[in-house]
């Protein structure tokens, strides 16, 4: 294919020396608390299972113990040990009773270890740890981040027991770093709480990433050489080159629907040619020859081909460059399709998860609930036309049902807060559910019971969905175009 210079959106490839795991002060109850539920039949590649000495080549210990400024008369200390057959770190802090809050962590130098990994390529980081009740925090130090005081971070909870967490990759948000680590090649632990004295402790028995296995349909050589290999088909072969037909191409691997059939144009470059994605469907990274930017599947890792910009071929610039060997096409009369309307604060930040969730179409952010007309972001703001900053997902249900999304409309934002979202505040940004049949009202419902049955003080509108109003261009897939994540949506395992 066609080689241009081009602007690689950010990518998750990263030296392992870069991983951290990093705690940072007064982040607040918001971030992601990943669960213990175990994601049933994964593969791992395992960090660290703690069996290695405790001592590297020269002598110094393999893990050791940051401290924190955290007040008077505090205790830390980390150790390796073991227990009925069991390696495992320990790290543990005594709270000063001067303060009402505490740092404990510890690090390791990776500095031997060399190996190259795809975060993409895996679904989050799994850890087998118990240790008492708190929150601790996972951080990725990754080569996308714009510098040294820069990390991607993630919240789990820990309980007495021996459990294995899952935190997944979508879930990690980049935040700053007040002070520069003392080495770029750490892996770390950490946890702050805010609490009375006592200690805070973590038994960590292993580390490493997961991938879910999942069922990928049979290639044939040829398919296995261009998906797999990364190679590329004869310009001019591909069954789609000249097809035009009104439907969706999915990923031929796993089925992910990857490009809608109006994003196609002709580019007489011997390829499919599409200057718009499925919102989340491909990921961009740099090609092994240097030049080029390399497009992949989200969900499965196919190589699909290769995306160019500034070629002005049309309004958006872009030119996504396929092998039609890399998609099949389903048209649209046997593509089934349902609407739901979620509203949870700003709608930059609920879009961002809905879109990366398999079995969902597409996604329009916009303005519902209010009594103006094609209100504008400017009338909404002044919180007195009544909307609320919603999103419209389509997708489908022979994918993911609306109970799945409305859980994770639940599990992404605070649904306990009243008519706002972190530090956006508002009716606007309230919290809400607009219901398009009596089914979609049942479900919704039966979600909040279930929730204050658990003890959450739910503040969820549920309310009969109305005219919904398309908010300005800028606003559509925000996070996608900026290469942000959001600033007041995090995921967290409830159900």
């Amino acid at each position: 294919m066609k080689a241009q210079k081009t602007i690689s959106k950010k990518h998750w490839t990263f030296t392992l020396p870069f991983l951290c795991v990093f705690t940072a002060l007064l982040l607040g109850g918001w971030l992601l608390s990943a669960g213990e539920e175990a994601i049933p039949s994964v593969n791992k590649v395992v960090i660290d299972d703690f069996t290695r000495e405790t001592k590297d080549a020269k002598g110094n210990l393999r893990w050791t113990l940051v401290v924190g400024q955290t007040g008077d008369n505090t205790i830390s200390d980390v150790e390796s040990a073991q227990d009925k057959g069991r390696s495992f770190l320990h790290i543990k802090k005594l709270v000063s009773p001067r303060r009402n809050w505490y740092l404990a962590c510890a690090r390791t130098d990776l500095a031997d270890n060399n190996d190259i990994l795809n975060v993409a390529a895996c679904d989050g980081i799994y850890l087998l740890a118990k240790g008492k009740p708190a929150m601790w925090i996972l951080g990725l130090w990754m080569n996308d981040t714009k510098g040294k005081t820069q990390l991607y971070q993630a919240q789990f909870e820990l309980k007495n027991q021996w459990q294995e967490i899952h935190v997944p990759i979508r879930s990690f948000r980049i935040l700053p770093v007040k002070k520069t680590l003392d080495s770029k090649e750490v892996l770390w632990f950490g946890s702050t709480e805010r609490s009375k004295q006592g200690t805070i402790e973590i038994f960590l028995d292993e580390i490493g990433f997961y991938r879910e296995q999942r069922m990928y349909n049979k290639l044939t050589p040829e398919e296995e050489w261009i998906i797999i290999n990364k190679g590329t088909e004869r310009p001019f072969s591909g069954k789609y080159n000249n097809y035009f037909e009104k439907g969706v191409y999915t990923c031929k691997r796993c089925g992910a629907e990857l490009f809608e059939s109006d994003a196609k144009f002709k580019s007489e470059c011997g390829w499919p040619s599409f200057d718009e994605q499925i919102p989340g469907a491909a990921k961009w990274q740099p090609d092994a020859d240097g030049v080029r930017t390399e497009i992949i599947c989200v969900r499965c890792g196919a190589h699909l081909g290769h995306v160019f910009l500034g070629e002005g071929i049309t309004p958006k610039n872009t030119r996504y460059c396929v092998n039609s060997i890399s998609m099949n096409f389903t048209p649209a009369e046997n593509r089934k399709t349902e609407r739901a309307i979620f509203a949870s604060g700003c709608f930059w930040g609920t879009e961002f998860y809905f879109q990366a969730t398999s079995g969902v179409i597409s996604t329009t952010v916009g303005y519902t609930g209010g009594h103006v007309d094609n209100p504008t972001y400017k009338q909404v703001c002044t919180d007195m036309t009544g909307h609320a900053e919603a999103v419209e997902v389509v997708y489908d249900p022979s994918k993911i049902s609306y109970e799945q999304l409305a859980k994770l409309f639940f599990e992404t934002h605070d649904f306990t807060q009243f008519n706002r979202q972190g530090p956006d505040i508002g009716t606007q940004y309230r919290s809400a559910i607009f219901y398009l049949n009596d089914q979609q009202k049942q479900i919704a419902t039966q979600l909040v019971d279930t929730l204050r049955k658990k003890g959450y003080d739910v503040k969820t509108q549920i309310a009969p969905a109305d005219k919904f109003w398309p908010a300005e261009e800028y606003h559509h897939d925000y996070y996608t175009k900026t290469g942000k994540t959001p600033y007041c949506h995090t995921y967290r395992k409830i159900f």
